[in-house]
């Protein structure tokens, strides 16, 4: 039989399928042979864009590797195809090469663009099977057309009449074709009969996959993973020939996925049966209680009873750990498998132990291989022990119970008091009381009998110490570190650690002015000398220190200036005298009527807590040693004497501001020169006296005042 199928290009994401392509025939045969298959005289006839090897990491097409051939492009040179390709646009594509004979009755017409795999095979077992999907770019415009690429699986040996094509509908005779297997809807050149005609059910939409929005093949649609299967004779040879070839004309291509490893005979597996009642990792057996068992498959329905041998492997002894095991098991006529129960035996206690059973196949020349493998965990006798057994602890302590027994079980403790969890395997216990605890281990849903296991723990007195976590103290102030231990006893002995090599063996000491070298960690210990169990508590002292105020130091003033107040930047500031050792909430005011030096200190307080002090030294000096001449009157008539009143200082003095003002306050001149012409502006000022202010700088730092009165005369 044929199996139709329409032409195959394929178009491949690098997202989702890797295409290698151009590989040997052989390469290709020994990709897809598995279990129970020997191949022999493989040959390719195909255009080495149109076949490879592939790979997808999201299980496209329905299997994660195998072989793919088309009758357009799966490749070039390992560049995959599709989104990053030709997907925008149809993947047809001419391959320019013949087609195939035994395609060309089957298709009705001549094919085109052929690529086909063939090779003898020698079969170990008795029926052949491959897992395979096919696609094509034909789906939907030619669904139900008057003709479909073509597509088989041929195979000739003992006991076929000529080629067999095992490509079926499964269940059925009719071949997989784009009209035996679509959406139900015709193209538009189709029409229903054409897919009708192909047998009863016919089309089977159940096994189609829709792609029209695919971005991992161009083709528009696919089947789901079939199986093509054969009856043949155990060790004979066989021709196996794979091909698939465009129909009427070389675009709209069609492919073939096969899946790696699938072409195979009989094949057997092992597999051990886990019960996720207790377990839902492994398969076990408990000696004694809880039998294990593993299930032995083949893949085919036989009429007829199988005995499939094995050998077993692994820690446990049969005879001792396991009842002794036959060396084979008969799968039932009519089955596809049977089930091998492995009861354990009691033993000491000597730990886990592993089964593994071999399934054995033999081989055409005689000799056996290892068909599969699996393995089993068998356990003793459910039994339980805990340690410590017998623990001291002061009081407050905490003891980790280790447990002897399997993790699969279930625990429970008794009481629940002082535990981290009463329903866990190894819980941490932290009683206050002498308390003995029982831990019982079980494995529900099945016969194995409950284990207790107990532990008992003495609690000695230790002391109870209560501490703040936190305090702020603030900076230079004085702090007594005060736990609250409970109850007295004066048999308690006391040990404090803190920053600053701070230590005391007090109860409650003292910390004094208090400063920043005073923060941190401060660990205190109690211990009771008459069983030595010591309580260890911490208390974080935190020293708040605001930031001292902003000042200006040194300060100059001149002898004889007017005294003045010094000055600060801060809140609530608070002065000390540190000669006279006295202290102010005001700001001092300096005398000036003599040289001398001072010292003085500032603080600012902050939510309650003084800062550390700013220094402010302070000089009175005298600031020049020259005079200055004021004259007492000046007559502003232009005739060249005495027409302006200007000041006259010695050397080291300079002029900084001067001001006149009459009799009523008026402002008749305001300057830094200090040479006044006698005008108010344009006005004459008129005769009479005047009132002079003059501030005067030193070269050498501070400055001076003078005061007076002078006569303008007209």
């Amino acid at each position: 039989m044929v199996l139709l199928l329409s032409s195959l290009c394929v178009c491949i994401s690098h997202s989702q399928i890797n295409v290698a392509g151009n590989q040997t025939a052989a390469a290709l045969a020994s990709k897809l042979a598995g279990q129970g298959v020997v191949i022999l005289n493989p040959v390719l006839n195909c255009p080495s864009q149109a076949n490879g090897f592939f790979n997808s990491n999201e299980l496209q097409p329905g299997f994660d590797s195998g072989i793919v051939l088309t009758t357009g492009r799966a490749a070039t040179s390992g560049t995959s195809y599709g989104v990053n390709g030709y997907s925008a646009l149809l993947a047809n594509n001419n391959n320019g090469t013949p087609g195939d004979a035994m395609l060309d009755a089957l298709a009705g017409q001549p094919t085109l663009d052929a690529c086909s795999l063939e090779f003898d095979m020698k079969p170990l077992g008795d029926t052949l099977s491959v897992d395979y999907v096919f696609s094509s770019e034909e789906y939907i415009s030619a669904v139900c057309g008057p003709y479909n690429d073509a597509f088989a699986f041929f195979i000739s040996g003992p006991g076929i009449t000529g080629m067999d094509n095992m490509a079926l509908v499964p269940g059925t005779d009719i071949p997989v074709t784009i009209n035996s297997i679509n959406n139900g809807v015709p193209g538009s050149t189709g029409a229903i009969a054409n897919c009708t005609v192909m047998g009863p059910g016919s089309p089977f939409t159940s096994y189609y996959l829709d792609n029209s929005n695919g971005n991992w093949l161009t083709h528009k649609g696919l089947t789901t993973v079939l199986k093509a299967m054969h009856p043949v004779d155990k060790c004979s040879t066989y021709h196996f020939k794979i091909v698939i070839a465009d129909a009427g004309n070389p675009y709209y291509d069609s492919g073939v996925f096969l899946k790696a490893g699938s072409l195979q005979t009989a094949q057997y597996h092992i597999q051990p049966n886990i019960d996720p009642a207790y377990d839902s990792t492994s398969a076990v057996c408990i000696k004694g209680c809880l039998p294990g068992s593993f299930t032995i498959n083949r893949s085919i329905v036989r009429t007829s009873p199988q005995t499939i041998h094995f050998i077993a492997h692994g820690t446990a002894v049969s005879g001792y750990d396991y009842a002794a095991l036959p060396d084979s098991v008969i799968i039932p006529a009519n089955a596809t498998s049977t089930t091998l129960t492995i009861n354990g035996l009691v033993t000491p206690a000597i730990g886990q132990k592993t089964l593994q059973l071999l399934i054995l196949s033999p081989t055409c020349d005689g000799s056996i291989v290892v068909a599969d493998s699996a393995m089993m965990v068998i356990y003793d006798t459910l039994h339980v022990s805990v340690t410590p057994a017998d623990t001291v602890l002061c009081s407050g302590a905490s003891i980790h119970f280790r447990v002897s027994s399997e993790d699969l079980y279930t625990y429970h403790w008794t009481p629940s008091s002082g535990l981290s969890n009463s329903n866990i395997k190894e819980p941490v216990a932290t009683p206050y009381i002498n308390t003995i605890y029982t831990v019982t281990a079980s494995l529900p849903g099945t016969a194995c009998p409950s284990k207790s296991g107990t532990a008992f723990v003495d609690i000695k007195l230790s002391p109870l110490v209560y501490l703040v976590g936190d305090t702020n103290v603030c900076y230079h102030s004085s702090f007594t570190l005060s736990p609250d231990v409970q109850p007295f006893n004066a048999n308690y002995s006391y040990s404090w650690i803190g920053p600053a090599g701070f230590t005391s063996s007090l109860s409650s000491p003292s910390l004094n002015t208090v400063g920043l070298q005073n923060s941190g960690v401060y660990t205190f210990t109690v211990t009771n000398d008459t069983n030595f169990c010591a309580v260890v508590s911490e208390i974080n002292v935190l020293v708040n220190t605001p930031d001292s105020p902003a000042v200006v130091s040194p300060v100059i003033y001149c002898v004889n200036n007017k005294p003045e107040s010094l000055t600060a930047s801060g809140t609530d500031l608070h002065w000390y005298n540190v000669h006279a050792g006295t202290e102010t909430d005001i700001a001092p005011i300096i005398p000036t009527t003599s040289m001398a030096t001072y010292e003085y200190q500032v603080t600012q307080t902050i939510n309650n807590c003084e800062s550390p002090r700013s220094t402010v030294n302070v000089s009175v000096i005298q600031c020049c040693d020259g005079g200055i001449f004021i004259p007492t009157a000046f007559s502003p008539n232009n005739d060249g004497l005495n027409d302006y009143f200007e000041p006259r200082p010695d050397y080291g003095y300079f002029i900084k501001a001067v001001t006149i003002v009459n009799r009523w306050g008026e402002v008749m001149y305001s300057g830094t020169d200090g040479k006044w012409n006698g005008k108010c502006g344009l006005r004459d000022a008129e005769a009479g006296t005047y009132y002079y202010r003059m501030i005067f700088g030193c070269i050498e730092g501070g400055t001076t005042e003078r005061k007076g009165d002078i006569i303008l005369i007209r």
